[in-house]
């Protein structure tokens, strides 16, 4: 089915099947033709209900086979049972799409999983593609289809749009139609899509693209399930010019308990969904009442290429309010300009250097926040501005909102912030497509959002050496390989490691051209810790300290874990750097295989001080990353300090970042704690190395 044909039937069918539809329209299975009819859904309707011969006024039918052809969506309303059969009658039918409002499924447990996947075969077998189940189905407000159980769509009338809503909940769609109506704010198509067993966020994203009536799309998201499809349709959004914002729940810690290495716990599941969306073009806001207020000062807006925003008011507390929350965002607030104080000493204003452009009251004279503005959005090095109105928004509307729904377009983002409640300011806002905001809050997690927006990632090309490090990779006989094979397969990836060698174990004869001083750890796969387990020993002088440090930390491993696998001792030199890094990649549940960088050593995890970004990456990210990681500005230079080598450092991120493209076998997580970075055009050494595969 192409992309076209499957977008009309989803939001623009002309025959809709509603199968289990019910004659009380009151009942939630009542409700779809209810509000079909009430909407003004003007195609046909076919009832499906194997008991009546009428439902509400329409004339129903015992099955599907039974109704005349051509039916383009079903809306599935069976119990659980029962749901199979529908499909199977969707595909006899040739239904090209079937949205399944019944529960019970994969949400459920190992059951109900099993019974989804079933009748998921059974639609791809018939040629049916699946939204749900557990869906509350789809609604498009141009062709008037509301194809849901939704409550909400008791209003009498829907306020239509160009914005696009695709929701993992259900509920969600009618909160974000109720809470856009109060706004005036309109959706052209939302999307209730359940278990996602077929037709994923991903699709529906692609497919509002290249729907000319979608300017914009929400996403309300509790997991990410198609990351892939997901990403690609994101950077297809932004090329075409339409936002993609994701409100997504899940800010916790579940999952870092699973994780082996060190980059597990200190990239945990929302810093790595963070990264996602910021490497693909997506932006994340914080607040629902976001989600659907921050489209309008988005809209034709691109990156920035900074993160400064001048805010301007007549009453100081209310812009606190705002100014607060941005700054804790990180953004630069700005001052006022020479150009823009020199503006206002025309009105007689000193505004002095104050972050805040307060005009105080003198601010409600004729002209004076006009003028403002006009400098304002024509300033070449800001990149939004916010304009905050106080008590006058609510008792003079047109005179204290004039001067805003009036500035020039410059192409700078405008928002507003009304300090009292003044509904009748925000509709003059709304219908001149200024982006008002209720509270500060919003306002602030807007401008955030929209500061803080990147253009997607370049994808960088594969490097060599991934045949050699695939072989090596595939004879491990565990899922954690020895420190000797994971060293070995980082150097075929052109990390540099350490040189080392390996003693067979306490007694056995050293090597005597060792480079004194050594380290020496025990080689286990069952160990990945081995700090954690005693293993390891530092700074051995000579070769009777080797002897007696390989035996007390052989005997140390063999009590913290009797039954692991010890392979050997691995001997390396002693390696110094100026600073030590973690540098690590794991296949994050939800965002797919990232890489982290952090400050290195074993408090890694204390610290929590990393950058993170989905793998692959090209030298140019890795160094964006090292830029972030606070700890790890002595190296970049800080205050005089000694620099490191930033670009050996960031050739080996991108260089483990690699371990992406890794199919058969694939590796589920790697780490290299500590690299050890040298001064300035010296290089950096691994000496710590770490890989689990995916079992």
């Amino acid at each position: 089915m192409t992309s076209s044909l499957l977008a009309k039937a989803l939001f623009g069918a002309e025959t809709v099947a509603l199968i289990g539809a019910s004659a009380d329209p009151a009942k939630n299975t009542g409700r779809p033709q209810r509000f079909l009819r009430a909407h003004g859904f003007e195609g046909r309707i076919v009832p499906i209900n194997p008991n009546r011969d009428e439902v509400q006024g329409e004339k129903a039918y015992g099955r599907l086979s039974d109704a005349p052809a051509g039916v383009e969506h079903a809306f599935i309303m069976v119990p659980a049972g029962h749901v199979g059969q529908a499909v199977e009658d969707c595909a006899r039918a040739g239904v090209p799409v079937a949205t399944i409002y019944t529960d019970g499924f994969a949400e459920t447990g190992a059951e109900g999983a099993a019974e989804q996947a079933r009748i998921v075969d059974i639609a791809r077998q018939g040629g049916v593609r699946l939204i749900g189940p557990n869906s509350m189905g789809v609604i498009d407000t141009r062709s008037r289809m509301t194809l849901s159980i939704n409550a909400f769509l008791e209003v009498p009338d829907l306020v239509a749009g160009r914005i696009g809503v695709i929701s993992q909940s259900g509920s969600v769609i009618g909160t974000m139609m109720s809470r856009g109506a109060a706004r005036g704010v309109g959706f052209s198509s939302l999307v209730s899509i359940g278990n996602e067993c077929d037709i994923g966020v991903g699709e529906l994203v692609d497919l509002m693209v290249d729907d000319p009536g979608t300017d914009a799309v929400l996403l309300f998201l509790e997991a990410i399930r198609d990351a892939d499809v997901l990403a690609a349709a994101a950077r297809r959004a932004f090329a075409a010019g339409k936002p993609v914002i994701a409100y997504k729940l899940g800010r916790s810690e579940v999952g870092r308990e699973l994780a082996v290495s060190h980059s597990g716990a200190i990239a945990g599941p929302d810093a790595s969904v963070d990264a996602f969306f910021r490497h693909h073009g997506i932006l994340r806001v914080d607040m629902l009442e976001t989600l659907f207020e921050l489209p309008a000062l988005v809209r034709g807006a691109r990156p920035a290429p900074s993160e400064r925003v001048a805010v301007v008011t007549t009453t100081g507390g209310g812009s606190a309010m705002v100014v607060d929350r941005l700054g804790a965002a990180g953004l630069e607030l700005v001052p006022p300009s020479e150009r823009l104080k020199a503006r206002m000493a025309e009105f007689g204003l000193n505004l002095g250097n104050r972050r805040v452009i307060d005009l105080t009251m003198a601010g409600t004279g004729e002209g004076v926040y006009a003028a403002a503005l006009e400098v304002l959005l024509s300033e070449p090095d800001l990149d939004a501005v916010v304009a905050v109105v106080g008590t006058s928004a609510q008792f003079h509307p047109e005179v204290a909102v004039r001067p805003i729904i009036e500035a020039p377009r410059t192409g700078t983002p405008l928002a507003a912030f009304l300090v009292p409640d003044a509904a009748r300011s925000l509709e003059l806002l709304s219908a001149a497509g200024v982006a008002a905001f209720r509270t500060p809050e919003a306002c602030a997690d807007a401008v955030r959002a929209l500061l803080k927006w990147r253009a997607p990632a370049a994808v960088p090309a594969a490097t060599g050496g991934r045949d050699a490090a695939r072989e090596i990779l595939g004879r491990s006989a565990t899922p954690v390989l020895s420190e000797a094979d994971a060293a070995a397969v980082f150097r075929e990836l052109g990390l540099p490691m350490a040189a080392s060698e390996v003693l067979a174990g306490p007694g056995a004869a050293i090597p005597p051209s060792l480079p004194y001083p050594v380290a020496a750890k025990v080689l286990s796969p069952d160990l990945p810790h081995k700090t954690e387990a005693g293993a390891v020993a530092l700074d051995i002088a000579d070769a009777g300290a080797l002897g007696r440090a390989a035996d007390r930390i052989w005997r140390a491993a063999r009590a913290h874990q009797p039954d692991a696998r010890l392979d050997g001792i691995l001997v390396q030199p002693m390696v110094r750097g100026l600073a030590e890094v973690l540098v690590g990649f794991r296949r994050d549940a939800e965002a797919g295989p990232v890489v982290v960088l952090g400050v290195g050593g074993v408090l890694a995890e204390i610290y929590g001080d990393a950058a993170v970004r989905p793998a692959p990456v090209d030298a140019a990210t890795a160094r964006e990353m090292i830029d972030e990681v606070r700890g790890l500005a002595p190296v970049r230079g800080y205050r005089g300090m000694p620099a490191g080598d930033l670009a050996a450092l960031a050739d080996a991120v991108a260089c483990l970042s690699q371990l992406a493209l890794f199919r058969d076998p694939e590796v589920l997580e790697a780490e290299i704690n500590p690299l050890c970075v040298m001064a300035d055009g010296a290089g950096v050494v691994a000496v710590d190395a770490l890989i689990r595969l995916n079992a």
